[in-house]
């Protein structure tokens, strides 16, 4: 088998770990390893509907020195996020890989399998708009609007008084939009909003601002714009 550009840098990092005096019989056994355990998580990634992203790091000069492997599912809620932290981590010590490489496919299986139980097994977190019985519509509404109005207000300022603010009014609305972005992810992370939900939720304010604007273009044409 060829290997691979990234594993043949990982052999290259562990030779030099292991010292001049190790590069013997043993590097091929070690490098072997890495190929074995890389192709062993490619092959879990095909086999699942949730793929855990492995990554096998040389880690040097400090108290987790050595190959480290780790695994990581995608989030889809804030729930699963929180269910993967401190999980998925494996590391040998360089003293230890050349004796211990022989484990590394089996510490790919337990990495993955770990953070796949660990999403499964995440609880449902529904949003609390839709949980709290004393919630007002229109209260919540207005409390929307302010929001809104304010976050709006302060781009603005910020589009006038900024050191860039002679960018054209386009670049400062896409600038404007991916702070809102981050600030919504924020938002959303702290709220029990999953990813999904804000995707729909974009694509619904998205979809009414257009709206808008094919029912009464005059009146936004009117409207104070973004960096205007």
């Amino acid at each position: 088998m060829t290997p691979s550009l990234k594993t043949t840098r990982l052999r290259c990092q562990a030779n030099k770990g292991m010292g001049e005096g190790d590069l013997t019989g043993d590097t091929t056994s070690v490098g072997g390893a890495i190929d074995a355990a890389l192709e062993r998580a490619e092959a879990l990634r095909s086999l699942s509907d949730r793929p855990a992203r492995v990554r096998i790091m040389t880690i040097f000069d400090d108290d987790r020195s050595g190959l480290t492997i780790n695994a990581r599912i995608a989030a889809r809620t804030p729930a699963e996020h929180r269910a993967q932290e401190g999980l998925g981590t494996r590391r040998i010590p360089w003293d230890e890989l050349d004796a211990r490489a022989g484990e590394l496919v089996g510490l790919v299986d337990e990495v993955v399998g770990e953070v796949t139980l660990a999403v499964r097994n995440a609880p449902p977190v529904p949003r609390p708009s839709r949980t709290e019985d004393d919630l007002e519509p229109a209260v919540f509404d207005d409390l929307i609007d302010e929001l809104r109005q304010v976050i709006t207000q302060s781009a603005l300022f910020v589009l006038k008084t900024h050191p860039a603010n002679q960018v054209s009014r386009e670049l400062g609305s896409e600038a404007a939009m991916l702070a809102g972005l981050k600030f919504a992810a924020l938002a959303a992370y702290t709220g029990h909003v999953g990813l999904n939900d804000a995707q729909d939720e974009l694509r619904m304010a998205m979809r009414e601002v257009m709206r808008n604007t094919r029912a009464s273009p005059e009146i936004f044409s009117r409207r104070q714009r973004l960096n205007s």
